[in-house]
């Protein structure tokens, strides 16, 4: 209730006892005073409307300048991610173009190393055969050789051929005086740490370097001057080479009690389960004692 209504109620109830006025007056007075209170009312409403409506706008304003602000940092970055893109793009396409020409070039050179390659393995073939073939011919060439180990320098005096031609029967209490010597000479170079370097002796007839060879195995290495000698057959740097590979398999096979022979140029043979066994490996000569044991 306004406080106009308020102030002709309280009118009404003071003019009661006032018999000389009516009821009449004092209600079209109270409907005057309601009206003029409804008017301001409406006008603070309208008001109110507007700065509503003024605030909602102003924030819509806010909210779409952000909304834009946004929306252009959006475009930017997106912007800076097509050109990105557009970069990777390009770099892919120059690195493919890159990888297809590399792949024609690789092609070629597969097409052209394939008739290279078997042409490489026909001349490894050639030159094993030719290898083998040149160490065959050095062997047949040292057949008649023989290598004193261990004789001290300068034994042999100023002519080595004739000292050998008797020192040799006389060293392994032969049947002969003299054994023909072709050549005798020292090994080249310098002795090294003391040891004398080996004796090469040339003999002129095989009977004769197998009657040594013999004599050798049947009395084993000669003693001369304290020192004992070896006397060896003369074999290829190769062929020597291929035959120590076999030393630790022939250790095991003496220990087994088992005989065995070198034969040329580097081939191990025993007899191992009832049957004869040859090696020309010595890992496959290993591994086959270890199936033994």
């Amino acid at each position: 209730m306004s406080k106009q209504s308020k102030r002709a109620i309280k009118g009404q109830d003071a003019s009661e006892g006032n018999s000389f006025l009516s009821a009449t007056p004092i209600t079209g007075s109270a409907n005057s005073n309601a009206t003029s209170e409804a008017t301001p009312s409406v006008s603070m409403t309208e008001a109110l409307l507007k700065s509503i409506s003024a605030a909602v706008a102003e924030e819509g304003k806010r909210i779409l300048l952000s909304v834009n602000e946004s929306f252009g940092k959006l475009e930017a970055k997106v912007d800076n991610m097509m050109k990105r893109i557009d970069d990777i793009a390009v770099t892919t396409a120059a690195l493919a173009t890159r990888q297809a020409e590399a792949e024609t070039r690789i092609s070629h050179l597969e097409d052209g190393i394939a008739p290279i390659k078997k042409h490489l393995d026909s001349l490894l073939i050639t030159n094993k055969e030719l290898r083998d073939k040149v160490i065959e011919l050095e062997c047949r060439q040292r057949r008649k050789n023989i290598r004193i180990l261990n004789l001290k320098e300068s034994t042999e005096g100023n002519d080595p051929t004739v000292f050998f031609e008797a020192f040799i029967p006389k060293l392994l209490q032969l049947p002969v005086t003299t054994i023909p010597i072709d050549r005798a000479h020292r090994g080249f170079g310098i002795p090294e740490d003391g040891r004398p370097r080996a004796v090469v002796l040339k003999l002129q007839r095989s009977r004769d370097v197998a009657m040594v060879m013999s004599a050798v195995k049947r009395q084993g290495n000669p003693q001369h001057e304290g020192r004992t000698l070896r006397l060896v057959p003369d074999t290829p740097p190769e062929v020597r080479a291929a035959r120590r590979a076999f030393n630790t398999v022939c250790a095991e096979l003496i220990k087994l009690d088992i005989r065995f022979r070198m034969a040329y140029p580097a081939i191990l043979s025993f007899k191992a389960n009832g049957g004869q066994k040859s090696f020309k490996d010595p890992n496959k000569a290993e591994a086959f004692l270890s199936s033994l044991t």
